[in-house]
């Protein structure tokens, strides 16, 4: 059991602590990637291409079973990674995009296929149905690949937000209503309202979200910033953050913005900063938790900064290959923030007050012995946790990508704000 205890005392600053309820190995795979969560039942990707989409049942927390698995000819193709997976349970619809993973990065081999979203029927749980595929693609001299998507639904409709960069049109926003044939509704790129982009190929449309109205987007632009948009009159997209105020880090070319996130029913948001070790970044100081008050989304202010201790000079003194200590995905109620860390695990930070965000719990569990594939880029600790976190019914959701899948409860301070949520994710409105 790994769970970090609360403090106690009056005059002690408030803390939490994370129980793991459950956990499932997924078979000592490796290299997993995001989750999604129905009913009883929680979907897991794959960072490489050597298995397909798990299904587990988590009927009983405790004793999370694997109960299907989606395979060939639809996933687990060789060269693809089923990187990222919503569903939308009204529409008993899982949305899973895919795209050609790296040899370097992720271990991968083999032609793949073109770039897609897949939309599955799964009103049997178990037996995921395809009912469409569509194709996320670029030319030759204006490559696009997707990365990110988040998904909007309201009573009447289904919205896939996707960014598709380095070339224009870097955000591509599917009608997925008939999932049996999405539609593309708007194509726009920052650059098309005035975004100049700094130098370099990590300056691109990285991640968005969308508020829970639908009314505003949130762009994370790596290196160029942090920019708010108006998506209430579709297929029409307007930057509100003019483009030369967009929010940017110190010192100047830094990561910047990866995914931002509002904080529940607040003018707040938390945004990371993903930085990889060399050479596929430029390593320790790691990327760090900001926050942001857009209480004026024309002129957007870091107000709070949280980082964790490997970050400190000395310990950046001495080489870290194949390891990084950065901050990746949110999810957040009102009050807390729930980060994946990569080798730091899950954090639990306390963002009551924008201005001094505290640690109040992290999950850093004990590691498998071994794994089928370790991570050949990141495999330098036993600990990577990567995607959003999931809160359900009052229970936490999430995969390492080493270690496998985890069902967590939570208690102390805040603890009420996660008791009380039937769903939240970081990544739709749902």
């Amino acid at each position: 059991m790994a769970f970090l205890l609360a403090a106690c005392g009056d005059n002690l600053p408030p803390r939490g602590e994370f129980e793991i309820v459950g956990h499932h190995d997924l078979g000592a795979k490796g290299m997993w990637s995001a989750i999604a969560a129905v009913d009883d039942y929680i979907y897991v990707g794959s960072r490489n291409d050597q298995k397909g989409i798990q299904i587990v049942d988590v009927s009983d927390p405790s004793a999370p079973a694997i109960v299907g698995e989606v395979g060939p000819p639809n996933e687990g193709i060789p060269g693809m990674s089923s990187r990222e997976l919503r569903i939308v349970p009204s529409r008993n619809l899982l949305i899973v995009l895919n795209l050609r993973c790296s040899p370097d990065l992720h271990g991968c081999n083999g032609a793949g296929e073109g770039e897609n979203l897949k939309f599955f029927d799964i009103t049997d749980r178990r037996a995921p149905a395809l009912l469409s595929s569509y194709l996320v693609a670029g030319t030759m001299f204006r490559p696009r690949s997707p990365h990110e998507f988040f998904v909007w639904s309201d009573d009447t409709r289904v919205l896939v937000y996707v960014t598709a960069p380095p070339s224009s049109p870097s955000l591509e926003v599917i009608d997925a209503t008939d999932p049996t044939t999405p539609v593309r509704l708007a194509a726009w790129d920052p650059g098309m309202a005035g975004l100049m982009k700094n130098p370099g190929g990590d300056d691109i449309l990285h991640s968005i979200s969308v508020s829970d109205d639908g009314t505003r987007a949130y762009l994370s632009h790596q290196q160029s910033g942090l920019l708010v948009a108006d998506v209430s009159a579709l297929p029409e997209v307007t930057l509100v953050t003019p483009p030369d105020q967009a929010l940017t880090w110190e010192p100047a070319l830094t990561m910047g913005p990866h995914s931002a996130v509002p904080m529940k029913g607040r003018d707040v948001l938390v945004v990371t900063e993903e930085i990889y070790p060399m050479p596929f970044g430029t390593g320790c100081p790691w990327g760090h938790l900001h926050v942001v008050d857009m209480a004026d989304p024309t002129a957007l202010v870091e107000v709070g900064e949280f980082a964790l201790p490997e970050n400190d000079p000395a310990y950046c003194a001495t080489p870290r290959p194949n390891i990084t200590y950065t901050a990746h995905n949110v999810t957040t109620t009102e009050d807390l923030a729930l980060v994946t860390w990569y080798a730091g695990g899950l954090q639990a930070i306390d963002v009551s007050d924008p201005t001094n965000p505290r640690q109040l719990a992290e999950l850093r569990p004990d590691p498998l012995p071994s794994v089928t594939v370790e991570d050949p880029a990141l495999g330098g600790a036993p600990i990577e946790m990567w995607s959003y976190p999931i809160i359900k019914d009052g229970r936490i959701y999430v995969v390492d990508a080493r270690n496998g899948l985890y069902v967590l409860s939570y208690h102390g301070y805040g603890a009420e704000q996660i008791a009380h949520t039937s769903f939240r994710e970081g990544n739709s409105n749902l």
